[in-house]
């Protein structure tokens, strides 16, 4: 994984991927605090699979993307409200697209 790489995907990890602001554009009232940690929680989690999986896949590759499907398909976000999943699913498909998976390739 390059160094470009790996910046992009840790600024996931260090910075509030749901900020206030971002909850106004989408029309939302922010969750609560501790769900917002959750949040965060769950993509850190995504980031890290993430960086794993890119230790022996090519970032864009068939295998990458096949790892995020894996992923994905496993990932419980059951305790989040529909549009705390769909948040979610936003900001993880802008992760992917840093690794050039094709959130369109993901079927979920």
């Amino acid at each position: 994984m390059s160094t470009t790489l790996h910046q992009q995907l840790e600024a996931y990890v260090t910075r509030n991927n749901f900020p206030e602001e971002s909850w106004g554009a989408r029309g939302l009232r922010p969750s609560d605090d501790d769900v917002q940690q959750d949040m965060q929680q769950a993509i850190i989690g995504f980031v890290r699979h993430l960086q794993s999986a890119l230790r022996t896949a090519a970032p864009g590759s068939p295998e990458l993307t096949a790892a995020v499907q894996s992923f994905l398909e496993e990932w419980d976000t059951d305790d989040f409200d529909t549009e705390e999943r769909e948040f979610l699913y936003d900001v993880a498909c802008d992760i992917m697209r840093e690794a050039e998976v094709k959130p369109e390739d993901i079927h979920i």
